[in-house]
């Protein structure tokens, strides 16, 4: 069983301390988020991914790097592919490419159009593997079109893939290497969506070893009770951005509101207020079993339910103010990792 966590989106001196701690005490993995824009109670930026990963790889020498997970729209495919060679070749060996759809937030408030984003990229996907694997390509697709094109020096990056609806889980099995969903959908539909992967690749003449990864929001604190109140507004915002809001707001029992999805949300001060006001309406209880959170016997409890749903790598970002990011790290790696490690 592999560990990583996912560093915040800033700032510079927490992603740099939670780095070296993550590489001094046992993760396995170190992931980037890959926005222009922040997702919490209001508005910020985000340091842009790519570079930020090649200055870690200059401070890291034992754990993996990668995005959690980047889209190919704000980036021309053959650039991502590109930026992955070149981490990985500066990183030894160290390199995860993690890639998904896109999100409205980051490609609205810019011109980006948000259309088809599953079809792009499933575009943008076969590009990067082709890109990764051939001398040279020439490709003629409805988004993107190459002609004689490479990236040098070859090198097969691992894959992963963002995916957790049925398309999604199909260019899992097509093209990845690895496979990184949200873990609010549960451990049972992890479980069966794995099995539909590992199958499907059998079928498209792949391997069907891609490493199972999962994604997920993590509080964890001595007392239950603290790490509840940590998490009950952050998760309930979520859960109203969230592509599963309807969901949600129906076990709650609210009406639809008149607000875009995360992916066509875009953040301003209307937006969010609007957010938090309807994530106040939702009992906690319709949306907890989304999280990973409580005591770290809880914790381990919720992600032993992956485990034995196949789950080999977790990727935890904890969902708590700057102030407790690297306390809660601490917390893993000295109560809840060893356990599975023993």
């Amino acid at each position: 069983m592999k560990f990583g966590i996912q560093l915040p989106h800033d700032p510079y001196d927490l992603i740099v301390r939670a780095t070296l701690f993550a590489e001094k005490n046992g993760f396995d993995s170190v992931f980037t988020p890959d926005h222009l824009v922040g997702i919490g109670f209001k508005n910020w930026s985000s340091y842009e991914a790519f570079t930020l990963l090649g200055y870690l790889a200059g401070i890291t020498t034992r754990v993996k790097l990668g995005t959690c997970v980047s889209d190919i729209l704000r980036r021309h495919p053959a650039v991502v592919a590109q930026f992955a060679v070149t981490l990985h070749d500066f990183s030894n060996g160290r390199a995860i490419l993690g890639v998904g759809a896109g999100e409205g937030m980051n490609l609205l408030p810019y011109g980006i159009d948000a259309k088809n984003l599953v079809s792009k990229l499933e575009e943008g996907l076969e590009i990067i593997r082709l890109l990764f694997e051939r001398e040279e390509v020439t490709y003629e697709g409805k988004y993107f079109r190459l002609k004689n094109a490479f990236v040098m020096p070859r090198k097969k990056v691992p894959l992963w893939v963002g995916a957790n609806s049925p398309r999604t889980i199909e260019l899992t099995a097509k093209f990845g290497d690895g496979w990184v969903p949200s873990a609010g959908n549960g451990p049972e539909v992890y479980k069966n969506n794995l099995k539909q992967i590992r199958k499907k690749a059998k079928e498209y003449g792949r391997d069907d070893k891609i490493e199972a990864a999962v994604f997920g929001y993590v509080v964890v604190e001595r007392e239950y009770e603290e790490a509840l109140r940590k998490i009950e507004m952050p998760a309930k915002l979520l859960a109203v951005m969230s592509p599963a809001r309807k969901y949600f707001l129906k076990k709650a029992g609210i009406d639809e509101p008149d607000l875009p999805d995360l992916l066509k949300f875009t953040f301003n001060r209307e937006t969010i207020s609007k957010a938090i006001e309807i994530g106040k309406k939702i009992p906690f209880e319709v949306v907890k079993d989304r999280f990973i959170f409580g005591t770290p016997d809880d914790v381990i409890e919720k992600l032993e339910a992956f485990l034995k749903a196949g789950a080999e790598h977790f990727v935890l970002t904890p969902l708590v103010r700057h102030s407790d990011y690297i306390p809660t790290v601490r917390t893993l790696s000295e109560k809840v990792i060893p356990y599975f490690r023993n």
